[in-house]
């Protein structure tokens, strides 16, 4: 259409104004899609909540009790037996905290706006009340005592990328729930919570004790439908909402790049060629070296504007720092904590249910629209023996 003199907006002759082009201008659909979301799941693993609160606080105490210890000993028939005291409760407190959001439209983007605006913005606040608490509970729940690492590993900043699921670790982990006395969720099944890219490390495990196996040789619709299903005394909730993060083991450094300081406050942001190797391949949480970089930095940011890449470092330089320095990236392994649990694993206090809040307009020409939410509540571990944490690589994380 550049040569069509009544519909292009572009042509040389007619500069796209004057003329039937001036008539031809750009459509826009008014119906705007959403941004791709994950279903909130991790606040449904809090399944104990007080039942008979004294009174209201800023802190809520749970109580459980122990049992007493097996008598086996028979009785003689003329002696009274020795009166034995309860043992204390074990106690876990749940520390209660404000949370919420808010936004602020105008008058003017009511007006102008080519969309309906406040259904959308009630939609975003909705979603991001139900994201922001299940994160908050997502962090009660995989800081738990009870985990195994995968392959040989020890510790979190020991697993590599091969260290990857097994079916044997699952096996093992059900083994010491049961052990613990933990009771199912659905049956006699426990919950699992796995992340895509663990689900992909379990399902293509080969072996006679793996999971396709049984599925190739009896029922091959999960396999066609690539989902877990139950297995091994669990079923699975496959979700990219469980934690992950670049806290493993460190890799092989990439290449050293001279890059030009950018900036020198809290912490300082390095340019660098789009096309160098540090600029194509690192990524946030891998961790950077160079003179004047303080040790331990990671990356916390990455952006790219023309044919440069800027790196934000998440803590402030040392001094000095030179126009010019060598730096060196080197990847961090990332972790996938997957979860498994039985009932009361995780509890919940609520002083204040998380709902959405319309605030008072109290500017002079009332143009200043508030909406949010706002909740109080809080989170902890119940039963610590009802909660285990598998803490993997992904063959696929890197890809």
């Amino acid at each position: 259409m550049a040569n069509d003199a009544y519909t292009s907006t572009g042509s040389s002759t007619l500069g796209g104004t004057v003329g039937g082009a001036g008539l031809v201008q750009k459509a826009y659909d008014r119906l705007l899609e959403f941004a791709l979301r994950s279903e909130p799941l991790i606040r449904s693993v809090a399944d104990k909540r007080p039942a008979r609160q004294s009174i209201p606080g800023s802190t809520v105490v749970l109580q459980l009790y122990k049992d007493l210890d097996p008598k086996t000993a028979a009785l003689s028939e003329t002696v009274d037996p020795d009166a034995v005291a309860l043992s204390t409760p074990n106690s876990v407190t749940i520390t209660l905290q404000e949370y919420g959001n808010a936004v602020v439209t105008t008058r003017a983007l009511d007006l102008f706006s080519l969309a309906d605006v406040d259904p959308a913005i009630a939609n975003i606040i909705a979603f991001n009340l139900a994201d922001s608490i299940d994160d908050v509970a997502m962090t009660t729940l995989r800081g738990g005592d009870n985990v195994i690492y995968g392959g040989a590993a020890t510790a979190t900043n020991a697993l590599t990328a091969g260290n990857t699921i097994t079916s044997a670790q699952l096996r093992k982990a059900v083994a010491k729930l049961r052990s613990n006395k933990a009771v199912a969720r659905k049956g006699s099944l426990y919950w699992a919570g796995i992340h895509p890219e663990v689900s992909h490390d379990l399902r293509a495990e080969t072996g006679a004790a793996a999971w396709r196996d049984p599925h190739n040789y009896q029922d091959g619709s999960q396999i066609w439908a690539g989902e877990i299903g139950q297995y091994e005394g669990l079923f699975y909730v496959e979700s990219p909402r469980m934690y992950n993060a670049k806290d493993g083991a460190d890799q092989t450094a990439l290449a050293t790049t001279a890059v030009t300081v950018a900036g020198t406050s809290g912490g300082f942001t390095l340019g660098v060629a789009s096309s160098a190797v540090i600029a194509t391949r690192a990524e946030v949480g891998d961790k950077i070296a160079g003179t004047g970089i303080a040790t331990g930095a990671k990356i916390s940011a990455i952006s790219t504007s023309g044919n440069t890449t800027t790196f934000t470092v998440d803590v402030a330089h040392t001094a000095p720092v030179t126009a010019t320095t060598v730096v060196t990236v080197t990847p961090v392994t990332r972790v996938f904590r997957t979860i498994l649990c039985g009932k009361q694993a995780m509890a919940e206090a609520v002083a204040e249910e998380p709902h959405t809040v319309i605030g008072p307009v109290t500017d002079k020409l009332m143009r200043l629209r508030p909406m949010g939410w706002y909740g109080v509540l809080g989170f902890a571990r119940y039963r610590e023996e009802a909660l285990y944490r598998l803490e993997t690589g992904s063959s696929i994380a890197a890809l």
